[in-house]
């Protein structure tokens, strides 16, 4: 998988047949349709493309979404579908997100990629070549977007790879949702930085004999808290730099609460939202999208923005939407429903019906969407930290394996009980040596 990338780039030069041994993966550029002419960049071109349909397009977009999320889904594309009479949008459910990756790897060789799909950059990021470039679309004059009101992070990572490859869909960040029935009754409030978060912890401990705080996905709690703390995690090309005072400090705060009882892991729960629900802990980090998973019944939920220390630092997560037709056509045509997903109406319709966020600044200054803020605690709490949000490279190469070692890795020491400093160098040892593979 590592070296598919590469692999990828060659057999576009050699323009013959390669099996990856293992993974059962290989492509056929010269016979593939799906593949036009390269760029100086090696990757896929659009320069033929047009700006005006003449005849009736149908383009298939796979994704991932299910129940109550692909109802919506269904509801914006018969709404572009019935605004669009040359174009129809296909929608193809290909399952889990783990479904969906499999399956367009497997449509690589098989020459049967869709005109677009639901991804991740770190899916993409093996097979970047087989991408459309976007930038021609967005900055055009008559058919392009307003990109800059697109939120920063999402920009950038939507550009990561040099060009523009994505375009930003369904996102999260993640938020501290809380007890704030007994935080009241304590006299406490959620915390804005690491002391308030330690010693509000401590004291909710103290008091009730129970954890306070824990995390799901402790892998972005600890990028988290290396940012927070002013290090860096891991760099664009592939260097490890959290094994540093700064990455040591981080994990050792919340090595310090598991010691003292004041924090606990998932365990067997798998995510906090159970927990929180039944009153077993009082606090915990989660993503923004997973509040409805949260039954408060016996309880008033708090929803805040995540606390700081030297610096904010929230991790951004969701996928994102790439092109892969070539033909001009389509392009124009997936282009045209990209561009509609991303627009103030739709994603402040799918941020409403779905829980996740939406991609434009615009639409948390829209009367509509500021109205639903007021009913909605968690929409109104990511609202105040869009500034901060930071999203995982995946430029790199192994940087979904590099992800994969962190959480075990780290899973295994919180469990063994090393101190931060053991901690730290035993996953950034684990990691490069997955990175060196």
């Amino acid at each position: 998988m590592k070296k598919l990338k590469s692999i990828i780039a060659m057999m576009l030069v050699l323009a013959m047949v390669l099996s990856l041994a293992g993974c059962g993966k290989e492509a056929d550029v010269e016979e593939n349709d799906n593949v036009s002419e390269e760029d100086n960049n090696g990757d896929v071109s659009n320069d033929g493309m047009i700006t005006e349909l003449t005849e009736h397009v149908t383009i298939e977009f796979w994704h991932a979404m299910s129940g109550g999320l692909q109802d919506t889904l269904e509801d914006l594309t018969n709404q572009f579908n019935e605004a669009n009479e040359m174009i129809t949008v296909e929608l193809v459910n290909q399952g889990s997100y783990g479904d969906l990756s499999q399956k367009i790897m497997a449509s690589i060789p098989a020459d049967t990629l869709p005109d677009m799909a639901q991804v991740y950059n770190n899916w993409i990021a093996n097979y970047i070549e087989l991408v459309v470039e976007l930038d021609d679309f967005v900055n055009h004059e008559t058919i392009g977007m307003d990109w800059d009101d697109i939120i920063p992070a999402y920009r950038e990572e939507a550009s990561e790879f040099g060009a523009i490859h994505t375009i930003p869909f369904n996102k999260s960040d993640r938020l501290y949702f809380y007890n704030k029935t007994v935080y009241d009754e304590l006299g406490l409030e959620a915390p804005t930085n690491w002391e308030e978060l330690y010693d509000v912890s401590k004291t909710i401990t103290e008091e009730t004999g129970k954890p306070a705080f824990g995390a799901d996905d402790l892998t972005a709690l600890f990028m988290e808290l290396t940012l927070q703390n002013g290090g860096e995690f891991i760099t664009a090309d592939g260097e490890v730099m959290f094994d540093s005072e700064e990455g040591i400090e981080a994990l050792g705060l919340f090595i310090d609460m598991l010691d003292n009882g004041y924090a606990r892991l998932a365990g067997e729960d798998g995510y906090f939202s159970g927990p929180l629900s039944n009153q077993d802990v009082y606090a915990y980090i989660g993503s923004s999208a997973g509040v409805g998973f949260i039954s408060a019944e016996d309880f008033e939920l708090g929803v805040a923005p995540l606390f700081g220390n030297v610096n904010n630092a929230v991790a951004s997560a969701g996928t994102n939407l790439a092109m892969f037709t070539t033909e001009p056509e389509k392009q124009l045509a997936t282009w045209e429903y990209m561009k509609f997903l991303a627009s103030e109406a739709a994603t402040m319709q799918w941020s409403m019906e779905s829980g996740y966020l939406p991609v434009r600044t615009s639409v948390y200054e829209n009367e509509e969407y500021i109205a639903f803020m007021e009913e909605n605690i968690a929409a109104a709490a990511s609202s105040e930290q869009v500034e901060a949000k930071f999203y995982e490279p995946a430029t790199y190469e192994g940087s979904y394996d590099a992800r994969s070692t962190i959480a075990a890795k780290l899973e295994e020491v919180l469990l063994e009980g090393l101190d931060a400093e053991e901690a730290v160098n035993a996953i950034a040892e684990a990691v490069r040596a997955e990175l060196a593979r």
